[in-house]
């Protein structure tokens, strides 16, 4: 059985295996995403998809007001730079993280607590 792609995500980042040269952004799709949080609470996707939703547009607001997330365990994020394209917000944002260990959806501290 293979594993889901967010345990090989945090596989390879336990593993060390970490490329010194630029890849490739991975895209994670919204129903891929919505897909991995029901895979890792157990919740009905009928009840998770509003929450995840409203998450979603909630983060989306913040950042186009220009406001800093403080969001654990994601990290710090900070919109560094801000345009306004045919119509449409690009911002880039600065993202801080404490350190690349992952912790799995809903685990509580370290990876390493008992």
């Amino acid at each position: 059985m293979a594993d889901n792609p967010a345990e090989q995500d945090r596989r390879k980042m336990r593993s060390g295996d970490h490329r010194s040269e630029p890849q490739p952004a991975m895209v994670v799709q919204k129903k891929d995403f919505v897909d991995r949080v029901v895979a890792a609470t157990g919740v009905r996707k009928s009840e998770a998809r509003p929450i995840i939703e409203a998450t979603l547009e909630q983060l989306g607001e913040a950042l186009s007001a220009g406001h800093t997330l403080a969001v654990p365990p994601l990290g710090r994020a900070r919109v560094n730079l801000e345009k306004d394209l045919r119509g449409g917000d690009v911002i880039t944002l600065r993202l801080r993280r404490k350190s690349a260990i992952a912790t799995p959806v809903g685990a509580v501290g370290p990876a390493t607590a008992k």
